[in-house]
């Protein structure tokens, strides 16, 4: 009966031991992947952002930047749209064949799996009793099919991000847009007040002048050298 005893208690704290090492293990990988997350998101908005460096998306956050009134619902869509491509994108690659494919055919791959989804929203926007459908088709289409929404798996894949990275740089590259649209207009509203501005640089001129000035600083964050 005491020998009983005893083996059950050494089982216990054996079990308590493992169970202890192992909930320690999950807690470290989870601190870890959080941290790389973070570090992810802060490279797509700060270090690199996608509209100022890649230039992708700038047409869009020009015409967003005119019309506030948008910038929230362009901004989730982009989050949203450029999370699930690239989480997909990055299971594929997970698979031994598709991981091995010359970069020109993954972009395909990727760009197939962008349409897709494009297709699906679209579809479900369709039969679902949304007002003004015609409007929200095309919203669907200029959110989705985005520079930024395709670059994004791309970039994910070229900096070997894991899937919680890809994730992140996914989320956050709505903010990196947000943030890139509330700089462009307020430099537009500062450049309507300019009366020293000749005629002809005035309005969308001088906004792309002001949009490349801040590409030019957003580019000092990467610490690469401008060659000419």
């Amino acid at each position: 009966m005491i020998q009983n005893k005893r083996l059950a208690r050494t089982f216990l704290s054996r079990f308590i031991c493992a169970a202890t090492a192992i909930g320690g293990g999950m807690e470290v990988s989870m601190k870890n992947n959080l941290l790389s997350m973070f570090n992810a998101g802060l490279y797509a908005v700060f270090l690199q952002n996608l509209v100022f460096s890649g230039g992708f998306g700038t047409t869009e956050a020009i015409r967003t930047a005119k019309k506030n009134g948008r910038l929230l619902s362009a901004s989730l869509a982009i989050s949203l749209f450029s999370a699930v491509t690239t989480v997909i994108c990055q299971l594929l690659t997970t698979l031994p064949r598709l991981a091995t494919l010359p970069f020109i055919w993954l972009a395909a791959l990727y760009g197939g799996v962008l349409l897709g989804l494009y297709l699906l929203a679209a579809g479900l926007s369709v039969l679902l009793p949304l007002p003004r459908k015609t409007l929200v088709l095309r919203r669907i289409g200029m959110y989705c099919l985005n520079t930024i929404v395709f670059a994004v798996p791309l970039l994910s894949f070229r900096l070997g991000y894991s899937i919680f990275q890809g994730l992140a740089y996914g989320l956050t590259a709505g903010l990196a847009f947000a943030a890139a649209t509330l700089l462009i207009n307020a430099g537009m509203a500062t450049l309507r007040e300019n009366k020293a501005i000749p005629p002809m640089f005035f309005g969308l001129p001088a906004t792309l002048i002001y949009t490349g000035l801040l590409a030019l600083a957003f580019t000092g964050f990467t610490g690469a050298p401008l060659t000419f």
